[in-house]
């Protein structure tokens, strides 16, 4: 009888933790992933860049109404600010640079003039130029700097003629990952210390207004109450999650779809922009070398004109490959002067004029009068944001709003008040068809809150037909809400 065979262990080597961490951060890839945000990311900041050309001397120099962010600090004294004819100079570099870096051209070059001028004009004009994404931005602008962006899908591989690809260290690409997940993390932690946020009220009054731009999916869906507040509370779970499920699998997919999906509804329901397109553009960072690398296949298909303007050869002999370095100069120079000469033929302020400048109109004594005499015009009903009646509260809410009710149920109005305002003595009555009151709540609605409600049992001695809720502010009647009871 034989005897039976050992079986033989067969010893697996694991990485260290210090192993895995080093492989995260410094492993060699093709920088796929890289050049699409480089590409995307430009073109992103663009659609904010490009309308703000025209009013460079407004904005951004001595001539000017300039916001320096430093003098919030009391540093009203710095001379960096300059003359018109410079800051549009140094406007026009950063447009060209932020083109030239899309397409890879002087790629490292026209990242770091980028890094360095489209901060510096978000901080001169921090009224209006100096947003969340400038900040965003900025930090992207340095990691690509510093990367390999430039190494693939560009003109700067294309002259190198290299064969194979160029790898780099894959440190700024997770850098970029981890500062997009800590800047989630941190939105959700300031998310949970604003009740307004939680309650729904914050999205509702962004929804109402058109600060950022039109929205009107946001002035239709404000009227949802119930729907705001529950997808607050899903992009707050969303935003916690995000730096934990971000990484590989199926839950990467998830979030990131998410997010696209997020982001894109910003732009319908908040009049969001510029913000969208650049989280979007650096969402390309999370794509692994071989989904960057057919993503960027599917455009370089859907470009194929573009890329039969760079045939294959020897491209450092061409006459572009050998004089590439002066025509990317000559080119900034000339397009430099071009915008100077332009933006001064603009004439903003009538110099060229004959009649000369452009001189303020003063207003007349009765409008001077107007605006300073305070807020005499705010009557009761201004500070009624919304009246509604309904039967079911979720969360605080007035989950559904009905004008026909039923005998045994319980109606419930809800009074939101536009904030800010002072305490008031508020009153809502249920009145029947001949105008007697049957029903009666008042409340002191005090300065922080914004949503009162009551609730009115509809008893079986009231009778079928028309009645009225009443909102009475400060003693006096604002507005009414007719309702029908039924059978």
């Amino acid at each position: 009888m034989s005897q039976p065979q050992l079986e033989t262990p067969i010893l697996q080597t694991q990485k260290s933790y210090w192993d895995q961490l080093n492989d995260f951060f410094f492993a060699e890839e093709t920088p796929y992933a890289l050049a699409l945000v480089r590409i995307l990311f430009p073109l992103a900041l663009l659609v904010g860049v490009i309308p703000r050309w025209f009013h460079v001397r407004e904005l951004y120099s001595l001539d000017g109404a300039p916001t320096p962010f430093w003098e919030g600090y009391g540093y009203q004294d710095l001379p960096i600010i300059f003359s018109p004819w410079i800051a549009m100079a140094a406007y026009t570099v950063m447009v060209c640079c932020l083109c030239t870096m899309s397409l890879g051209w002087q790629t490292r070059f026209s990242t770091i003039v980028v890094l360095v001028l489209y901060p510096y004009f978000g901080l001169t004009d921090y009224l209006s130029t100096l947003t969340k994404y400038t900040v965003v931005a900025t930090h992207i602008l340095l990691l690509l700097s510093m990367s390999g962006c430039g190494r693939v899908w560009s003109i700067d591989a294309w002259l190198a003629g290299d064969a194979q690809p160029q790898k780099a260290a894959a440190w700024p690409r997770r850098l970029m990952q981890i500062l997009i997940a800590v800047v989630y993390l941190g939105a959700a932690v300031t998310k949970l210390r604003m009740p307004e946020y939680l309650s729904g009220d914050l999205m509702r009054f962004w929804m109402l207004t058109n600060t950022n731009f039109a929205n009107p999916l946001g002035e239709w869906f404000s009227t949802n109450q119930v729907s705001i507040v529950a997808m607050c509370y899903i992009t707050l779970i969303w935003e916690i999650v995000f730096p934990f499920l971000c990484w590989r699998g199926l839950t990467r997919t998830v979030v990131l779809g998410l997010g696209v999906f997020f982001h894109i509804l910003t732009f319908f329901m908040l009049g969001l922009l510029v913000f969208p397109l650049v989280y979007i553009a650096v969402y390309c960072a999370f794509l692994n070398e071989e989904e960057a690398s057919w993503l960027g296949s599917k455009l370089k298909s859907w470009g194929g004109q573009i890329f039969k303007l760079f045939p294959a050869g020897s491209p450092r002999e061409s006459l572009f490959g050998r004089f590439h370095h002066a025509l990317f100069a000559s080119a900034l120079t000339v397009i430099t002067l071009l915008a100077v000469t332009a933006e001064a033929q603009m004439d903003l302020y009538g110099e060229q004029r004959a009649e000369g400048r452009h001189v303020l109109t003063p207003i007349s004594p009765e409008r001077e009068a107007e605006l300073f005499s305070g807020d005499l015009k705010i009557r009761p009903i201004d500070k009624v944001f919304a009246f509604d009646t309904g039967t079911t509260l979720l969360g605080g809410q007035l989950a559904n709003s009905r004008s026909e009710f039923r005998r045994g149920e319980t109606l419930v109005a809800q009074c939101m008040l536009t904030p800010p305002h002072e305490d008031i003595w508020l009153e809502i009555d249920l009145h029947n068809s001949d105008n007697l009151q049957v029903d009666r709540f008042a409340i002191i609605a005090p300065r922080e809150e914004v949503r009162v409600y009551a609730t009115f049992p509809l008893r079986e001695f009231l009778e079928p037909g028309q009645y009225a809720v009443v909102l009475k502010l400060q003693g006096r009647e604002v507005t009414r809400r007719h309702v029908e009871l039924l059978p």
